[in-house]
């Protein structure tokens, strides 16, 4: 059986992937700082440790206490408007942490790693066609310039030690367990579709919308959206991938080529509950924040 590492497991992606990879009968390690994870997301059967992965003592000790075969690296910031107003959280983070993480991986030996990255690294490029993997890349805000910096790490740090690795880049991820059982647990959430939830459940006075002078098909945003079981599967491929003999380094954007607008998931929502809410329209965009 071998030995998954997911950092960052007690979060929102990290912790659907930990159950599906669990049920593929690999082993499971957690490590989660807690910072924005739940504890009891992380399925009972794992191994859990609350540490925090970019102190690189304390995570060279795990991994030298315990036999790990690959890597899943999960733990980041990932809100793109504080990485606005706080981009030297994210280098801090999600460049001088990942470089850390990196840097024990190569002091123990552990040469199979998955990589959480972000289509945002094609800023605009995505939005008159569906991205492919030679999309020119094109970060538009610091988020995802640091995501596109961890994928360069990845790929030095590879080429010097013989690594092998996949990045995936995600669109924008939604959904829950089918039971209800684990899903996104923020409390304020900056993602679209829970936010509908949320108005819908009069926990938002109105739905506020962004625009609607985009060159879309009813003016409001558009964007890919995958669910979260389906993503956590690809991770599973992923690693059953690396595990090949004849695997090779990959990056794979993870999603559907099929866009939807803010608006059809408004009314769609409206129709499902057979209820109305009031959406609010704002004038205030900014580009830099523009996602596939």
């Amino acid at each position: 059986m071998k030995s998954i590492l997911v950092t960052g497991g007690a979060g929102y992606i990290g912790s659907h992937t930990v159950k599906a990879l669990l049920d593929a009968d690999y082993d499971v390690h957690v490590l989660d700082n807690l910072a924005s994870g739940v504890r009891d997301a992380v399925d009972v059967r794992a191994h859990f440790k609350e540490l925090d992965v970019y102190d690189e003592l304390a995570l060279k000790d795990y991994l030298q206490s315990h036999k790990i075969d690959a890597v899943l690296h999960c733990a980041g910031e990932i809100v793109v408007s504080e990485s606005i107003e706080n981009p030297s959280k994210y280098f801090a983070a999600n460049v001088a942490g990942m470089n850390h993480v990196l840097k024990v991986l190569s002091e123990v030996g552990i040469n199979k790693m998955i990589f959480s990255s972000t289509a945002s690294v094609y800023g605009n490029n995505c939005m008159d066609k569906p991205a492919n993997e030679d999309t020119l890349l094109n970060p538009v805000n610091p988020y995802a310039e640091t995501k596109l910096m961890g994928e360069r790490m990845i790929y030095w740090m590879a080429n010097r030690y013989n690594w092998k690795y996949v990045i995936f880049r995600y669109f924008n991820v939604a959904g829950a367990a089918m039971d209800a059982s684990n899903g996104l647990r923020v409390k304020n959430p900056t993602h679209i579709i829970p936010n509908i939830n949320k108005t819908a459940l009069g926990q938002n006075d109105a739905l506020k919308i962004f625009g609607d002078d985009y060159e879309t098909r009813d003016g409001s945003c558009i964007r890919d959206y995958i669910h979260v079981l389906d993503l956590a599967q690809e991770h599973v491929k992923g690693l059953d991938y690396l595990f090949t003999d004849s695997s090779t380094s990959q990056i794979f954007n993870l999603g559907t080529e099929h866009g939807y607008t803010v608006k059809e998931i408004y009314n769609t929502v409206e129709q499902i509950l057979q209820k109305k809410f009031l959406m609010k329209l704002s004038h205030v965009v900014s580009v830099i924040q523009q996602v596939c």
